[in-house]
């Protein structure tokens, strides 16, 4: 079986609104436009086909015949090729690869494309589309990528079974022989607008987008008519032909303040689903641009345009803890354990990237007894069953540095505890995991060497092959700081 790959970054047309999403409507415009072919995600072409081609709960593709092959979708006598990417694969490389070996990362890619390869039995190639979504993911690697690029490349150039292609000349020598009727609306994020609309900052941004347009398409017809009344009195015509191109400018400068403003990463970044410390500074130049074409027509801009529109300050990434706990380390999911603890919810801090294949990880709770780091990990499925098909859990510190805890086939009865410091192993005397419905460890502080108002900055990583499952946080670290004996009393104080 020949497996046919395209990579390649960002949307290749920058036709749709936003990232990776088109409607059907959108069919003849982009046809009429010169646009052969479109891609968007598997979960669009999932929705377009009743979830006939989906995947099971292990992420395993439903009838891979129909997955990895192109398609067509016609409307009002026009059609147009679309291929639909491999999330799962695009989200290794823009989210996953970064935190494994080059070398076993490429190999482990290579690996997932050769079992496509053999589970596709149609008659021709099988093209697996991956596509990485938003800004460069390399700048998260090592050396920028190259190495994994190079691993990567050498590869695929090398396999016999695995040719990459540019998708225009595959679809010409392998053109679509299926049509979809109708294709879902919805971006290559959940299938849906909703990082675009739907939360009050995104529909006062679009609400205020669109009065300013409507402003500007009313001036721009009262310009007009009264260019046409001019006109027609012979005297003053010689005066009209430079207020005219004058007006025309204005105009003219106006629109390109609402293109600028028609862009949809304004409205990624504003609502709860995105932050970042500029997010004052886009709202501020969203904003400008729309009192622009106010300005630039000789009117004062609406005062409402003056009102910031994000009403929020930069999200924290977890909470602290609030007491000391008192935790049984048995794995079993009790209440009131943790009522106290400290906790991050798993979302995404890669800025305009989206992790679209979530990782198995749900939430981190931690917190501390006098003497102990505590750490809590509940996962989609109860932890004794997920942890069973994984290789390794670590939990890497920062700070103190070069620390690292590794539970070892968690599920085993010869599990294997290891503390290492500089790749040293050092005595794990007091050091406890529980799994059950749970995951909970306890860490003595003091075998750490962190004294009391000393930081504690760590992450929580889950690994199966040798290579990253998913990481909490998924980018950056828990920073704590060991607390006094009175640290109840001071937080209650406070």
């Amino acid at each position: 079986m020949e497996t046919h790959g395209q990579l390649f970054g960002k949307s290749p047309t920058g036709m749709w609104p936003a990232e990776g999403s088109v409607c059907q409507s959108m069919i003849p415009v982009l046809v009429q436009n010169g646009i052969r072919w479109i891609a968007t995600d598997e979960e669009v072409l999932s929705h377009s086909t009743q979830r006939f081609i989906s995947r099971d709960p292990r992420g395993n593709v439903l009838n891979p015949d129909r997955m990895y092959r192109p398609y067509k979708v016609t409307e009002g006598g026009h059609e147009l090729n679309v291929i639909f990417r491999d999330h799962a694969l695009s989200d290794l490389i823009g989210f996953h690869y970064q935190r494994t070996d080059p070398v076993a990362a490429a190999d482990d890619f290579v690996l997932r494309i050769r079992n496509i390869g053999q589970a596709v039995h149609s008659s021709g190639p099988a093209l697996v589309s991956v596509i990485l979504d938003g800004e460069n993911c390399w700048e998260h690697y090592a050396h920028g990528g190259v190495p994994f690029l190079r691993a990567l490349y050498e590869r695929c150039s090398r396999a016999k079974d695995i040719r990459p292609v540019q998708v225009g000349a595959h679809l010409q020598k392998y053109p679509p022989r299926d049509t979809i009727p109708h294709l879902f609306a919805g971006s290559w994020i959940n299938h849906n607008f909703a990082i675009w609309v739907g939360h009050d900052e995104d529909n006062r941004a679009w609400d205020a987008l669109h009065r300013t347009r409507e402003y500007l398409q009313q001036r721009e017809r009262e310009s007009l008519e009264a260019h046409e009344k001019q006109m027609a009195t012979p005297a003053g015509q010689p005066r009209s032909r430079a207020a005219t191109l004058e007006r025309a400018q204005a105009i003219r400068r106006a629109w390109e303040e609402i293109y600028i403003a028609e862009g949809s990463d304004w409205f990624w970044w504003y609502g709860d689903d995105h932050t970042s410390a500029q997010d004052a500074l886009f709202d501020y130049l969203f904003r400008k641009h729309l009192q622009n074409v106010y300005l630039l027509l000789g009117d004062p801009p609406p005062s409402e345009l003056a009102r910031p529109i994000s009403r929020r300050s930069q999200r924290l990434i977890h909470t602290l803890p609030k007491a000391f706990l008192d935790v049984k380390i048995d794995g079993r999911n009790t209440f009131f354990k943790w009522i106290s603890a400290g906790r991050y919810t798993c979302q995404n801090e890669h800025g305009t990237m989206a992790m679209v294949t979530r990782g198995p990880i749900r939430d981190l709770y931690f917190g501390f007894t006098r003497k102990d780091l505590l750490i809590r990990v509940d996962f989609d499925t109860p932890a004794r069953s997920l942890l069973a098909d994984l290789d390794k859990i670590r939990i890497g510190f920062l700070e103190p540095p070069d620390w690292d805890l590794w539970l070892v086939a968690p599920m085993r009865p010869n599990r294997v505890i290891t503390l290492l410091h500089r790749d040293e192993a050092r005595p794990t005397t007091g050091i406890e995991f529980g799994i059950d419905k749970i995951m909970e460890c306890s860490v003595p502080l003091d075998i750490l060497g962190i004294q009391i108002d000393q930081p504690i900055q760590f992450f929580v990583e889950v690994l199966q092959n040798q290579q990253s499952r998913d990481r909490a946080p998924r980018e950056g670290t828990v920073n704590l700081t060991r607390p006094k004996p009175e640290f109840e009393q001071i937080m209650w104080d406070v």
